[in-house]
């Protein structure tokens, strides 16, 4: 009989083909859970509304009215899982705009409040480099909610000589960056040293920061 392979070590970075495919098939979910699921929903949507309109009995007209509720509130989530997967302003609007989408979320959701700091004329950058941005703050906004119960976060963008320059502060309590990092923390890492930049994290028991200088080409003259 065959030996299973023993899985990979924790503290092995994910590598930059495995982080591509992983955007790959966040793209392909987010796309299908929006148009095929998403519409499905829509349809349920419009038929419990017509529905409600056709009944006379009041309780039957209550049990319609309650599959539009449904309908409504699983479209909304959704919606909300397809835009954290993949969110649709990152390649229309920018890193800034799903930034604030990201933010806006957050509010609504009530996990959380996130100031957004950033220039009125901060550029567009390579995708590449929005991505691995919005990744990066993204994962770093997850473990301050998930591991240091964090309710205020700060995010600020700026563009430097050496290139974009990302900070993520919190209100947390923080975690032990000593540790060995989860596949989150490693990717955070990964993403930034692959387009040749670094990430730097700090953690107190008043909260944590996470630094990514992600070097963008030099503009034409």
């Amino acid at each position: 009989m065959t030996a299973s392979r023993p899985p990979a070590p924790p503290d092995s970075l994910p590598t930059g083909a495995l982080l591509d495919a992983q955007e790959a098939e966040r793209r392909a979910l987010a796309r299908d859970l929006h148009d095929e699921v998403g519409q499905l929903l829509t349809a349920l949507r419009l038929s419990a509304s017509a529905l409600a309109d056709t009944l006379e009995d009041p309780r039957q007209q209550d049990l319609a009215c309650d599959v539009l509720v449904l309908a409504d509130d699983a479209l909304a989530r959704i919606r909300s899982v397809a835009r954290g997967l993949r969110p649709p302003q990152l390649d229309s609007l920018g890193l800034v705009a799903a930034l604030q989408d990201l933010g806006d979320a957050l509010a609504a959701r009530g996990h959380a409040t996130l100031d957004l700091i950033a220039p009125s004329d901060f550029p567009r950058a390579a995708p590449a480099i929005e991505l691995a941005a919005y990744r990066i703050a993204q994962e770093a906004i997850t473990n301050a909610l998930r591991h240091g119960h964090a309710t205020r976060l700060t995010v600020q963008l700026a563009h430097t000589d050496d290139g974009l320059r990302l900070q993520v502060d919190d209100n947390g309590r923080g975690y032990d960056t000593t540790q060995p990092p989860g596949f989150g923390r490693l990717a955070m890492r990964e993403r930034a040293t692959l387009l040749g930049g670094s990430l730097q994290e700090t953690a107190t028991d008043a909260g944590s920061r996470v630094i990514a200088l992600l070097p963008t080409p030099a503009q034409p003259a």
